[in-house]
């Protein structure tokens, strides 16, 4: 990824050194300045959904949420332990109040918790990935917080087109992840009784 972003970052300069060279500089020292103002700008927002979440770490409302959720997390991503069910649960929740950066460390202690240590991932660890590219959200709040940054006369008119545009790509993910893992997984294991057979 990183080498991505260095390659664009270069070709962008050559382009505005061909195209416009007298700007380089200022556009440079603007996107910096527009960067560093938005980060102090989020600030707010990250700190309040994140203060949050301790909060409902703190009087276990996680642990109690992992309980509601128990069934389906078991049904979505296989059985695994309390505290990964947890964090599957924080890592979604995060993602449906719209604070995606929140639910990462959460994501990566679920992760943690499915891996059995093989070198193909399991059916828990694609599912969480899709879900979390797919970014089901209930609450935008990252995108309604920079609409009204902008000025947007209406910061929330997006919470309909945003529920439907990540609602339905969640579902068809879930379903595509459950269908072709069961193929493979049924794939490998006739690879492995034919290959037992020969020997």
């Amino acid at each position: 990824m990183s080498k991505i972003w260095i390659v664009l970052i270069i070709s962008s300069l050559v382009m505005m050194a061909i195209f416009s060279p007298g700007s380089v500089v200022g556009t440079m020292m603007e996107a910096a300045k527009m960067g560093v103002s938005m980060c102090i700008e989020f600030i707010g927002i990250y700190a309040v959904w994140m203060g949050v979440m301790q909060v409902m770490d703190d009087c276990k409302l996680s642990h109690k949420l992992s309980k509601i959720l128990s069934r389906p997390v078991q049904y979505i991503f296989g059985k695994t332990d309390e505290e990964t069910e947890k964090n599957i649960c924080l890592n979604i929740a995060s993602n449906i109040i719209g604070i995606g950066s929140a639910s990462t460390p959460f994501g990566i202690k679920a992760m943690q918790g499915m891996d059995k240590g093989g070198e193909i991932a399991t059916r828990g660890m694609i599912m969480l990935v899709v879900i979390n590219s797919t970014g089901i959200q209930l609450l935008p709040t990252t995108v309604i917080g920079m609409r009204a940054l902008a000025g947007s006369v209406s910061p929330s008119s997006i919470l309909w087109p945003t529920i439907v545009s990540t609602f339905l790509p969640t579902i068809l993910g879930i379903v595509l992840v459950s269908l072709f893992y069961k193929k493979s997984k049924d794939k490998l294991s006739k690879k492995s009784l034919t290959q037992t057979l020969k020997n």
